[in-house]
């Protein structure tokens, strides 16, 4: 992994990425402990979810600044909660979910049928475009998508992430004063969409 990236000064957009890290920990901590009693398997979940909104960030960060998804990174997501879903899956059995914070219920059966869409959806979307609209990255971030808000947020996720790329897009291109030939990374608003619904 070339980290030259990561070795230069903190600018605008790394704070507004550490900013969004930070307000994005604090909400989910206030979400998991203030309404509920502590114990081990609250700190379990609370554990999980700080890891994955780190390593989402890192990857909305990524893509911000190179234009690209990091491979590895969002392979081994994608193969983790494809791991987890499935697991779970099969020891649920008879109930269809289990409850995680706040009445936020997570279903494997709605998880997988979720990234079993968006990312056959995002992949006709590569093979018409011939990866001029999304590349192969983009696919594994919406199984990703899928593998975690499941089936039934995904409009929501839709709305979340396509009207923000939409806002920054037309703040970018009235900033540059042009819009053709304009390129946005569509991943961190990808990214964007899932922390919402996890946190709202």
């Amino acid at each position: 992994m070339n980290l030259e990236t990561f070795k230069k000064k903190c600018g605008t957009q790394e704070r507004v990425f550490i900013v969004f890290l930070t307000l994005s920990l604090l909400l989910l901590t206030f979400k998991t402990f203030y309404f509920n009693t502590f114990n081990t398997y609250l700190l379990l979940i609370y554990s999980l979810l700080t890891a994955l909104f780190c390593i989402l960030i890192f990857l909305a960060y990524y893509d911000f600044k190179k234009m690209e998804v990091h491979n590895s990174t969002s392979m081994l997501l994608m193969l983790f909660l494809i791991i987890i879903n499935l697991l779970l899956f099969l020891l649920l059995k008879d109930r269809e979910s289990i409850l995680l914070i706040n009445n936020w219920e997570y279903n494997p059966y709605k998880n997988i049928l979720g990234g079993i869409f968006l990312g056959s959806l995002f992949q006709l979307i590569v093979l018409i475009t011939k990866e001029k609209g999304l590349g192969q990255g983009d696919v594994r971030i919406a199984i990703i998508t899928g593998l975690i808000t499941g089936l039934n947020s995904i409009i929501v996720w839709g709305y979340i992430s396509v009207f923000s790329a939409l806002a920054y897009g037309l703040i970018l291109s009235r900033k540059k004063k042009r819009f053709k030939g304009l390129k946005i990374p569509f991943l961190p608003f990808m990214i964007l969409g899932i922390i919402a619904l996890i946190l709202f």
